[in-house]
């Protein structure tokens, strides 16, 4: 079963490729036995006359460029007899001239061609003619196969029989023989006709079988690409020859050939052929092609493997860097990526961002000092991606995440704060993925313990995490609750990351955080401002130490206790009356043992109590905040007898209202504890004077009539 196609106006099955082959390999091995047995009897024109025959078998157009290649291999290998035999006959005293001008009389082009390249590799060994006369004749002689798959298979085989007899510097067929410009012409013309047939099979055949095609000109790209490979490896090849000669040569076909695989394949083979020296002094050019390859050429990676090599190369020797900067290497790179990114309309988001990262990449490792050119990659790229909808092209936003990452694995969270273009571009991102690269920017910060230590790079910071902090307007939270907890418990611990050792800014850095905690509505603040209270009462140990030591702060603990006041009100109505009040005692102790603030103190304590009356829902609850209330009562000692006679009849009070008996006798037997405190101080021993027996015998009988 075939249908019309191009190898020979067929396509058919595996089946009828390997029978073609089958049949060709049968007679290459047929005519080879006969070419050996008239070498064995020393008869060259029958020894010639099969070997054209075998060579003959190359001239099919039935079979696959996968399948030419293995009968390509096996007359290869027969062909190694022919050229040992025209060694022996040269030792005879045979003139290879004349074994030149016998091997013409071949019937077809194609035999006669590769005769005439394995005579040609004996005739430059002998040195009886100068190399670069024979390279010229054969090169241009092999115009005559324009078939491209035997015309690339063709000029393969002379590639690599010429391969050591090229007039490079330092070889012995340098001289009269030829020299540098010699060989590297020779390789560049083959180059040159090699990819001009590559080219055209691309437009052999129809256009249903366009696929088909360029998978077989992906199997053939190696054998164009070997020229250059081996003018890179040319012992002459200097600078200026590179500059002057070749690149411009390559270049120039490049560009011209129009073809995107063509053009992909072989900016890859220059970049990664060529010593990287060479490509920091000839950017200019390799970079202002870029701009001119075809739209479908995929101009990110190319790109990303020149930056790749690059920055490798920058860390092999300090000197390097240097070079670098004389050529003004970053700025020429930049302004190629923003040309292809302008240029190139149709060009993906992700091949945009994939090209940035090649290059934001780059910058990381060759200029991790300059802060300032991370920062216009991520301007250039936001720029370049503005206008492209990412939220509905899953591989762009993986690409623009990969983005963000970088500067995280490459510097510390407070030095990612200095680029004031990442917020930026985490606009780009749809909602969800927004939130996701939140919580890796904090838990980087959280694994690295990196310190945030002024009010301008906390406000950058909560830019930096918004969608963590308060709401996006528009977009959906279909986050489960328990997911939702994990990122504010994130959230709440880099609170502790914030903080500064000059106490003033550190009371700014709170009141920033606050502002921005303010914004998250009732179910985010539950899990925030409690850390934030904690923090600041914090605060209030250090300006206490300070005072002491003589060296006050501006901001006072008054100050900050008051902060605490406002931070924990919206508690309150959230609700979460429960923490609220912990908090507020917590607040109260700060106030009265740590700032020996009395009306502070009882104003938290004020505060306990109405939660307590109000908000408190049931009687578990309540006894576990009665007990609380107690608790920090009786440690708090900066009480005027009066006011704590107040808090304490209150506390008695409300255990005398408990629901069951047995909780108000426990909760009554211990507010009795109040009214004695353990190493009291002058205070305590005036509260101690004025507690009569009275009060004692009241307390009692108040819990003699719970029991009974």
């Amino acid at each position: 079963m075939s249908v019309m196609g191009d190898h020979g106006g067929l396509v058919t099955s595996d089946q009828e490729q390997q029978k073609w082959l089958d049949e060709a390999s049968t007679s290459v091995k047929r005519n080879a036995f006969f070419m050996k047995k008239a070498l064995d009897e020393d008869n060259l024109r029958e020894a010639l006359r099969y070997s054209a025959a075998m060579l003959g078998e190359l001239r099919t157009s039935q079979l696959t460029p996968q399948k030419y290649f293995e009968l390509y291999m096996q007359t290869f290998t027969e062909l190694q007899h022919l050229e040992m035999f025209f060694k022996e006959e040269h030792k005879k005293g045979r003139q290879y001239s004349d074994l030149y001008e016998l091997v013409q009389h071949a019937g077809y082009v194609l035999p006669r061609m590769y005769l005439l390249c394995t005579v040609g590799s004996c005739y430059i060994r002998s040195k009886e003619t100068a190399a670069k006369d024979i390279l010229k004749d054969l090169v241009e002689l092999c115009k005559g196969v324009q078939h491209p798959t035997r015309g690339l298979f063709l000029r393969s085989y002379l590639c690599q029989v010429s391969r050591g007899l090229l007039p490079d510097v330092g070889s012995e067929y340098e001289g009269a023989g030829g020299d540098i410009t010699d060989a590297v012409d020779f390789l560049l013309v083959n180059f040159t006709e090699m990819n001009k047939l590559w080219v055209r099979m691309q437009h052999q055949g129809s256009n249903r079988d366009k696929d088909r095609r360029e998978r077989e000109r992906q199997q053939l790209a190696d054998l164009v690409g070997r020229n250059l490979t081996y003018a890179s490896q040319l012992d002459g090849l200097d600078y200026k020859l590179y500059q002057g000669v070749v690149l411009p040569r390559v270049m120039e076909q490049i560009i011209q050939c129009k073809d995107n695989i063509a053009q992909q394949y072989l900016m890859q083979c220059v970049i990664q052929g060529f010593p990287d020296e060479f490509h920091v002094s000839t950017l200019d050019v390799l970079l202002g092609a870029l701009p001119e390859l075809q739209g479908s050429v995929k101009v990110h990676v190319i790109l990303a493997s020149m930056l790749d090599r690059l920055a490798s190369y920058a860390t092999t020797d300090e000197s390097v860097l240097e070079t670098y900067s004389q050529a003004d290497a970053f700025s020429k790179l930049s302004a190629a990526a923003t040309k292809v990114a302008q240029q190139q309309s149709e060009m993906p988001a992700g091949d945009i961002a994939s090209m940035y990262i090649a290059l934001l990449g780059f910058t990381g490792k060759v200029y991790p000092d300059k802060l300032d050119y991370t920062d216009k990659v991520l301007t250039e790229c936001y720029q370049a991606l503005q206008r492209r909808e990412l939220s509905s092209d899953p591989r762009a936003e993986k690409q623009v995440v990969a983005l963000l990452s970088i500067p995280l694995d490459t510097y510390d969270a407070v030095t990612v704060l200095g680029l004031h273009n990442y917020p930026s571009v985490m606009s780009l991102l749809s909602p969800p993925t927004y939130k996701q690269m939140a919580v890796t920017i904090v838990q980087s910060m959280l694994k690295a313990g990196t310190l945030v230590g002024s009010e301008a790079k906390v406000g950058m910071l909560f830019d930096f995490i918004s969608p963590l902090v308060k709401d996006v307007p528009g977009a959906l939270d279909h986050t489960d609750d328990e997911d939702f907890a994990e990122e504010q418990n994130l959230v709440a611990r880099m609170v502790h990351q914030l903080r500064s050792d000059d106490p003033d800014e550190h009371f700014q850095i709170l009141k920033t955080a606050r502002q921005h905690f303010s914004t998250g509505g009732p179910r985010r603040v539950k899990h925030t401002l409690p850390t934030l209270a904690f923090s600041a009462l914090q605060l209030v140990r250090v300006l206490k130490k300070r005072q002491d030591s003589g060296n006050a702060a501006e901001t006072s603990c008054k100050t900050v206790l008051q902060f605490v006041h406002g931070i924990v009100a919206p508690l309150a109505d959230v609700p979460v009356a429960e923490l609220a009040l912990q908090i507020y005692l917590q607040a109260a102790y700060s106030a009265s043992e740590v700032a020996h603030l009395e009306m502070i103190a009882y104003e938290f304590m004020e505060q306990a109590f109405i939660l307590y009356e109000e908000a408190i829902p049931d009687s578990k609850a309540e006894i576990t905040a009665l007990q609380s209330i107690v608790g920090t009562l009786h440690k708090c000692r900066v009480f005027s007898p009066e006011n704590r006679d107040v808090l304490v009849h209150k506390a008695t009070g409300y255990s005398a209202k408990l629901l069951k008996k047995a909780d108000q006798c426990r909760a009554v037997c211990t507010c009795s504890h109040l009214f004695w405190q353990e190493e009291v101080s002058l205070v305590s021993n005036c509260i101690l004077s004025a507690i009569s027996n009275k009060i004692i015998a009241d307390c009692l009988c108040l819990n003699e009539k719970a029991v009974t």
